[in-house]
């Protein structure tokens, strides 16, 4: 559970002078919006930061542009997520992201994710990305058009329809899957595919 206690730059009285808050009307739009959430045992959970940002009063909502997020484990990054827009909503435990995100796993350095959307929610520890999925890292390739990652679990689930390629360089090998969905273990390495209906086609290149 994360404790809703946040330090961004509003509180801090401005005291960094590239800060600049305006309001309009009820909102607030803020210059060099930043901000860190921690979880109970004081660790950190996230830290978010945008050039420009509108917090809008009546529907407490943070609506951020050029989006940078650092999410934490034990107080070391180990996702950096990036987007064109997103927004902070239901008191800052869901994130909402929009616009060329871009998700970069620091735990397996060659992992990359596009996605056209996602969603993170901080109590479940989950990322739903949704349209266009492509994770990309040194060898291989997969597409679907869902796709969701847990942390705690460190599985990246993959949904309907998965296209999966590997390519080894060194020995011309090519490598193709389809089928309904995949299952990324990111701590083993390891990939497994399943179709319901179908079998899983499957095609290989000498």
């Amino acid at each position: 559970m994360i404790k809703s206690f946040l330090i961004f730059s509003i509180y801090l009285l401005l005291s960094s002078c590239s800060t600049s808050i305006k309001k309009i009307d009820s909102n607030l739009a803020i210059d060099d919006f930043s901000m860190t959430q921690f979880e109970i045992n004081g660790d950190k959970s996230y830290a978010i930061s945008s050039p420009k940002s509108l917090f809008i009063k009546d529907i407490q909502i943070y609506k951020l542009d050029k989006t940078k997020i650092l999410f934490y484990e034990e107080n070391k990054v180990s996702y950096i997520i990036k987007s064109l827009k997103s927004s902070l909503l239901n008191n800052n435990k869901d994130i909402k992201l929009e616009g060329n995100v871009r998700l970069y796993d620091l735990n397996n350095k060659a992992n990359t994710i596009n996605a056209n959307k996602a969603f993170w929610n901080i109590d479940k520890y989950e990322f739903t990305l949704i349209g266009d999925v492509i994770l990309n890292n040194n060898s291989i390739n997969i597409e679907s058009s869902k796709a969701v990652l847990n942390k705690k679990e460190n599985i990246i689930k993959f949904f309907k329809p998965v296209k999966y390629r590997y390519l080894n360089n060194s020995s011309t090998l090519n490598y193709k899957v389809k089928a309904d969905n995949a299952y990324y273990d990111l701590n083993k390495k390891t990939l497994f595919f399943e179709s319901k209906n179908e079998r899983v086609k499957s095609k290989i290149n000498f």
